[in-house]
């Protein structure tokens, strides 16, 4: 069957800038006015006035969904086409939404700081507000770490000329970036750099890496400038909000404990000797002493890749959940089919992929550059487990829809190991196809034990310095370097590292975040784990992990896998017991190179 490699974006508005477009941006806007007048007029939080606070909560709910619902359009839009002058002024305008969206607020979050906790738990035990309650919670903990209302507020109105309009340099920085390739009659979009560094040649590999690095070497003072400037605000403002440190906010906001990050940390670094020992014989069939940074993520001559079409990739990822979890096969056949996808490969999109949803007409929409390889067949398979997170919450209001970062890759994650295990499960494959697959699973165990930790490690020394400084782009290499020879160890080529990482990396960039890098570890490790013990359990088991994935908007990760599955999370026992798949696949790797 022929698929749509575009998506559709009409069931959002029929039609950017019209009348429905328009009409949504007026309302939200009126919403959050008076979100604001009222709040001001409702008084100090108290149990004889909760009834007009109550009103608040379900205005501020309906305007979550309707910002969500435009943020999630234009954010789309302005990927898909990089250079499109309208698209990125209406970016700007949603970053002027976001500022009026926190000024509406700040009455609010002063209230919830103020309330004494009599209070706090009647508004808690109102009907209105029921399944809200850990929502509401987290804010009032956020809200303990706020500034004056007029300080929130002033910070807010900066951020869109400030902060954010450094996250828009980036994107359009890395949207219009170009590399010269050998042969090529014409340079090279950036976004085809991951596809291309998957090519089975290594001199393919070599130039990518070099000549795509000398591109962002030669934009460097751009992209330290901006690396600097969101690092350095955040830093400002955590010091004025009262935080304990870079990492209380990250941490609070992947709604994970320090105790729980140490443990996975540490068995990490305990145990990815089972990654290292991958890479080495990876160099070794490859013919290489060591394999360098441009290799990582290349096919190996014994499981020789198969090119597939967008069609093929498709027919693969829904055939392998249609045989192991139709629930999750109809509901991805029902995206692609909806042409809510974005998968071509062209000039002017935005690198990488992700997954947009709206909590307004609870839809979702998956954005890639497809270039055929397996790995973009995972990825195809894992931004769909991300929308399908999104659609199994479809039910719960908005302030119980909304899950942190680190449970949010769980689904994704799980998705991708459904689509591998059924890859290398088929009994009709073939040895080299098995090979191809267990080399992508053993490529993603790096990534989660040794890539995902270097970033980590790098922003976490950034930001250590930062606190004194700007950073230079000499110092931001080396930095770079050093993350890399710790996580990565002897397994690479001291000579062939990457220091442009830290300028490639879009997550380092992203405004709304900060340390986008361990929740990734934290998924991936979590649904290694998950999937060993549901997937035990056939139809109850997944009955079992879609009522877990009901749960996060309403708990911590821990209490999440406590309340579901009676997981400590804080225990490095789970951790330990979550890398042993790792472990069976590089085994079975080895076997069957020894049958040869």
């Amino acid at each position: 069957m022929a698929w749509s490699k575009n998506w559709d974006m009409t069931s959002y508005f029929p039609e950017f800038g019209g009348a429905a477009y328009q009409t949504h941006l007026q309302e939200l806007q009126r919403s959050m006015e008076q979100l604001e007048t009222d709040s001001k007029a409702a008084g100090r939080m108290a149990t004889d006035n909760l009834d007009a606070w109550v009103e608040l909560f379900l205005l501020n709910e309906k305007i979550m969904g309707d910002f969500s619902h435009v943020a999630s359009y234009v954010g789309c839009l302005a990927s898909a086409e990089v250079g499109n002058e309208a698209y990125k002024q209406a970016e700007a305008q949603i970053s002027k939404f976001g500022a009026i969206y926190s000024k509406s607020l700040a009455t609010i979050v002063d209230a919830l700081k103020a309330v004494d906790d009599a209070t706090f738990d009647a508004l808690l035990r109102r009907p209105e507000l029921e399944g809200a309650g850990f929502f509401k919670l987290r804010m009032r903990q956020n809200a303990i770490k706020t500034m004056s209302p007029e300080q929130e507020v002033l910070t807010a109105e900066l951020g869109v000329d400030g902060m954010s309009a450094w996250g828009r340099l980036y994107s359009e920085t890395s949207g219009r970036l170009r590399f010269d390739l050998p042969g090529a009659d014409q340079p090279t979009p950036m976004s085809m750099k991951v596809s291309l560094l998957e090519s089975p040649d290594a001199a393919v590999r070599k130039a990518v890496l070099e000549n795509s690095n000398a591109a962002w070497d030669e934009v460097s003072y751009v992209t330290a400038a901006a690396l600097n400037a969101i690092a350095g605000t955040r830093l400002t403002l955590y010091g004025k909000r009262g935080y304990d440190g870079f990492l209380e906010k990250p941490l609070h906001d992947a709604a994970v404990s320090a105790e729980t990050l140490d443990a996975m940390w540490g068995a990490v670094e305990v145990n990815r000797t089972v990654a290292w020992s991958y890479l080495k014989k990876k160099a070794e069939l490859l013919g290489k002493p060591a394999l360098g940074f441009e290799d990582l993520s290349c096919p190996l001559p014994q499981g020789a890749e198969k090119k597939c079409s967008w069609d093929e990739g498709v027919d693969l990822v829904l055939s392998a959940f249609n045989a192991r979890y139709p629930a999750l096969g109809e509901f991805a056949e029902s995206m692609i089919a909806n042409n809510r996808v974005e998968s071509e490969q062209r000039t002017g999109k935005r690198p990488g992929a992700y997954c947009s949803g709206t909590l307004k007409n609870r839809e979702s929409r998956v954005f890639m550059n497809y270039g055929g390889g397996l790995g973009d067949i995972s990825t195809l398979a894992h931004e769909l487990g991300h929308a399908f997170h999104n659609f199994v919450m479809k039910d719960k209001r908005p302030m119980a829809a909304r899950f942190p970062m680190t449970l949010a890759e769980t689904a994704s994650t799980f998705a991708e190991r459904i689509l591998q295990n059924e890859l290398l499960e088929n009994p009709a494959a073939s040895k080299a196809e098995k090979l191809q697959v267990l080399t992508t699973r053993l490529n993603d165990a790096a990534v989660f034990l040794c890539n995902i930790h270097m970033r980590f490690v790098f922003e976490k020394a950034f930001y250590t310095e930062r606190q004194q400084g700007e950073v230079s782009v000499s110092r931001l290499k080396e930095l770079m370097l050093q993350a890399q020879r710790q996580c990565y160890g002897d397994a690479l080529d001291p000579e062939s590292l990457d220091p442009m990482f830290w300028a490639s990396k879009m997550h380092f960039y992203i405004t709304g975040v900060s340390f986008y890098n361990f929740p990734y570890t934290f998924g991936y490790l979590f649904s290694l784990g998950l999937a060993a013990d549901v997937g035990q359990h056939g139809a109850d088991g997944m009955r079992q992990y879609e009522e877990l994935l009901k749960l996060t908007g309403t708990d911590t990760c821990e209490g999440v896998a406590q309340r579901a599955l009676g997981i400590d999370l804080a225990s490095g026992e789970f951790w330990e017991r979550a890398i042993d798949p790792i472990r069976d696949d590089y085994e079975l790797f080895q076997q069957l190179l020894d049958d040869e």
